[in-house]
């Protein structure tokens, strides 16, 4: 169980709800075009939640801080390619909030790193 919650199963569920967003939109919809368009700031904004992981105490925390970056570069490219894929206005626009938002990841994964190694 200390194994199982952890940084891989967090993005596991993003993905999932990414993929759920995709096959929503199949007959394009404007209300998801926009929460799609806007994605470049959420996903980046819901990968903070992972840092809360260092205060449930049923999490195993010996390499905790590198499982969630390699994680969170990796899941963030799958989550963000899957969710930008599936918007129905394909252009240059797409392309730069992929961009963005995993330039946001970046900047949450060291802020995020920063403010676990000074409180724990």
């Amino acid at each position: 169980m200390r194994f199982l919650l952890g940084p891989e199963l967090f993005w596991l569920l993003l993905y999932f709800a990414a993929v759920f967003v995709g096959k929503m939109n199949t007959p394009p919809n404007h209300a998801i075009d926009s929460f799609i368009d806007t994605s470049w700031f959420y996903i980046p904004a819901f990968s903070l939640l992972v840092f809360g992981l260092w205060w449930i105490p049923a999490v195993e925390k010996d390499w905790l801080l590198l499982r969630v970056w390699i994680v969170g570069i990796v899941g963030g490219h799958f989550v963000l390619e899957k969710t930008f894929s599936s918007y129905s206005v394909q252009g240059p626009g797409s392309g730069m909030g992929y961009l963005v938002a995993m330039i946001l990841e970046f900047v949450v994964l060291v802020l995020g790193s920063i403010i676990v190694k000074i409180r724990f």
